[in-house]
């Protein structure tokens, strides 16, 4: 399921927050629901190089808890500044 622009929430550089507004969780009820540390959640939604370098583990969890596939939540740019680090 990929992730629609929605202009409400263009304001949100994290896919992974904005996947979380869109289905109405809050940080804690996310967290809870895919069994995560809420401060974790947080730092992963405040800086998404953070989230891109997450767990395999915590980033199926939180997709299932979502229903949606990692790389919706994964910001692209991201991934592409650890290859070009390495």
């Amino acid at each position: 399921m990929m992730l629609y622009e929605d202009p409400k929430f263009s304001k949100h550089n994290s896919k992974l927050k904005k996947a979380r507004m869109i289905r109405g969780y809050t940080q804690e009820e996310l967290s809870t629901l895919a069994d995560v540390n809420i401060k974790s959640l947080a730092s992963y939604e405040q800086n998404p190089s953070k989230f891109a370098n997450a767990s395999v583990k915590t980033a199926l969890k939180l997709a299932d808890a979502m229903n949606c596939e990692v790389n919706d939540l994964i910001n692209s740019e991201c991934l592409e500044d650890e290859i070009d680090e390495e």
